[in-house]
């Protein structure tokens, strides 16, 4: 039976109020007056060549406001270069704020360095020591914190000579120091819970991608962080390792009950592994819910088409009060609940949102969109059907169907669609014209 790991949880809640990011650099540029007309470079001729420096402040972050709660596991995601990683290291003091604030617990730790703000990284790149066994690379953290008054005192002690010593040893023969006794029973405890007990007299050269991944975590777990801070630490891995350690990261944040705030490209890790999801894109946070939130009711096109594998299918159509979407292709009449939803929504033009599970197969006979099909992938508990239009072949459409018919290239079907799930955003800038309060107006009527 798996020992229990027994920590006095500090529950610490994590604020980001209005941060900004800036990187400041020099851009050369050369006078466009440059005379060299004569061929002859004078000294006034030089000056003028050299280059004109000027400073160009590059927005990384953009007025990030965001709260965690305590003890949730909150997921950053978003495309590469989006600011993900840059925020996480801003709240690990990895690098300076150019304006705001983060507060972790009752502290404002803008000004504190990275080993004051009582946090626990965990990297991409595992960030062991190749040097130190697989028990030291544990301990590493645990020795640098709350040394004994004896040690404070005395900086050459025999105790610690010895200790130091027998470090080249088997862990069994260390010698240990009242301090080292403590930091012994964590290690071990760490270990055991991660199932990596077996591994302590390994150097990190031998062990897999996996294994390495779990002491870098255990290393973090060690240290009792009110705040755990998780950048892509699984992209290394293969796919089947991923799938397993991320369900035990999410086991042992819940066991644990520390606050984690946790980096991602991966839309699947951000919608299984989070309480809360955060993505982000071009420096700022699009939007901030619960995974099926997110998934069900995204703030805008970006949030829609980023979630979602396949993405939402995107039509331009136009919105004829009542309730009327034409399309060259088809025309669809809304039901009666969306009609106090769009009574205020004044343009003609809209996108239609449709996610790739909410097409169904029909017949001709019936309201149908009849399209051509590019591409069958079939998965066998589902088949993946890229299709086009049958009068817009520029208009491609991913369609996720559970039958066990037979669909082949080439072949026309038609198409419906579950309209209680479809989605509509504004044309010229992209938002959901329907809010959330509304999305739950429209929920109870379903109901």
């Amino acid at each position: 039976m798996k020992p229990q790991f027994s920590v006095d949880v500090i529950l610490a809640q994590v604020i980001i109020e209005n941060l900004y990011k800036s990187y400041a650099s020099p851009k050369g540029k050369f006078s466009d007056s440059n005379d060299l007309s004569l061929g002859v470079v004078t000294s006034a001729s030089t000056e003028k060549l050299e280059p004109q420096k000027k400073v160009l402040n590059t927005n990384v972050l953009k007025g990030i406001n965001l709260e965690i709660q305590e003890g949730e596991f909150m997921v950053l995601v978003g495309p590469s270069g989006c600011g993900k990683s840059t925020l996480l290291r801003l709240i690990a003091g990895l690098e300076e704020i150019s304006a705001g604030k983060i507060i972790i617990g009752d502290r404002t730790v803008n000004d504190l360095p990275p080993k004051s703000r009582d946090i626990a990284m965990v990297f991409q790149n595992y960030a062991l020591y190749p040097h130190l066994k697989v028990y030291d690379n544990i301990a590493f953290g645990l020795r640098r914190m709350n040394p004994t008054q004896v040690e404070k005192k005395s900086l050459i002690s025999t105790d610690k000579i010895i200790g130091n010593l027998s470090r080249a040893l088997p862990t069994r023969w260390h010698y240990l120091s009242a301090q080292e006794k403590i930091i012994q029973e964590k290690v071990y405890q760490v270990a055991q819970l991660l199932e990596i007990d077996h591994l302590l007299d390994r150097l990190p050269k031998q062990l897999s991608g996996g294994q390495k991944q779990r002491v870098a975590l255990g290393r973090a777990i060690a240290r009792n962080p009110q705040t755990f801070l998780m950048d892509e630490p699984l992209s290394n891995l293969d796919a089947k390792l991923r799938t397993q350690t991320r369900s035990q990261i999410v086991k042992l944040q819940k066991q644990l009950q520390v606050t984690t705030i946790y980096v991602t490209h991966d839309q699947t890790e951000a919608m299984t592994m989070g309480d809360r999801i955060a993505i982000m894109n071009n420096g700022e946070i699009q939007q901030v819910a619960t995974p099926l939130e997110v998934y069900h009711r995204p703030a805008n096109k970006f949030v829609a088409q980023f979630i979602g594998s396949p993405p939402m299918n995107f039509m331009e159509v136009n919105w004829q009060k009542p309730n009327l979407i034409i399309h060259d292709s088809f025309n669809l009449s809304l039901p009666q609940q969306w009609l106090e939803i769009m009574g205020n929504y004044n343009y003609e033009k809209v996108y239609l949102g449709i996610r790739p599970e909410h097409f169904y197969l029909t017949t001709k006979e019936e309201a149908s969109i009849p399209v051509i099909v590019n591409l069958v992938e079939s998965l066998g508990n589902e088949t993946l059907i890229t299709a086009n239009l049958e009068n817009k072949p520029q208009q491609n459409l991913q369609v996720r169907i559970f039958s066990e018919q037979i669909i082949n290239i080439g072949q026309t079907i038609y198409l419906g669609i579950n309209l209680k799930k479809v989605s509509l955003f504004d044309f010229y800038q992209g938002k959901n014209v329907i809010n959330n309060n509304d999305y739950i107006s429209l929920d109870n009527k379903n109901n």
